[in-house]
């Protein structure tokens, strides 16, 4: 059987960090902050008003680079991991979550208004829920409302659908009502 390489991706306040973790120690597996690696290998640019914009060519190499000696399961997550390479990856988790608890989230974080609305509207219009589709295959994307939804029952989702229990198939969730 081909060792697991988990994405965990997701707009941000959705609870990538967390969940990856968490499962990350359920698999037994080495966990992945792309954030961390993007700063680490210095491979992103600043924008005007000073956020990080990685380059998604090198940060691909730089993920392929850091799990080719892995031999067990790998869990890496960030806003960009459905991004990684399909040839990498046996599955991409997108967590999805309200866009009024989201929006909440994102304030108490410190977004402004604006980087809030965006992220806010990305959420309610499935972007990285459709990328990652496009991406990898409706197959290999697993979709998951964490909106009200604690730690282990969103882990335990999903090594449902791992072991073919149920389906986490994406297009489920809709926010589109609640937003526009």
């Amino acid at each position: 059987m081909r060792r697991l390489v988990i994405a965990v991706s997701g707009t941000p306040g959705t609870g990538k960090s967390v969940f990856a973790r968490a499962l990350a120690k359920k698999l037994g597996a080495s966990a992945i902050d792309l954030n961390a690696l993007i700063t680490k290998k210095k491979i992103y640019t600043l924008d005007t008003d000073g956020t990080k914009i990685a380059n998604p060519t090198k940060m691909r190499e730089e993920f392929a680079r850091a799990i080719r000696n892995h031999r067990r399961p790998v869990v890496a997550e960030g806003l960009l991991a459905h991004l990684l390479p399909k040839k990498l990856l046996t599955h991409v988790v997108v967590l999805r979550t309200k866009p009024k608890v989201l929006k909440r989230r994102l304030r108490v974080r410190g977004y402004s208004k604006a980087k809030t609305r965006e992220n806010v509207e990305a959420e309610a219009l499935d972007v990285i829920l459709w990328e990652a589709v496009d991406i990898h295959g409706i197959d290999k994307v697993y979709e998951i409302d964490t909106t009200g939804l604690k730690l282990d029952a969103a882990i335990k989702l999903f090594l449902k659908a791992l072991a073919g229990k149920i389906s986490l198939r994406p297009g489920k969730v809709s926010w589109l009502e609640e937003i526009f």
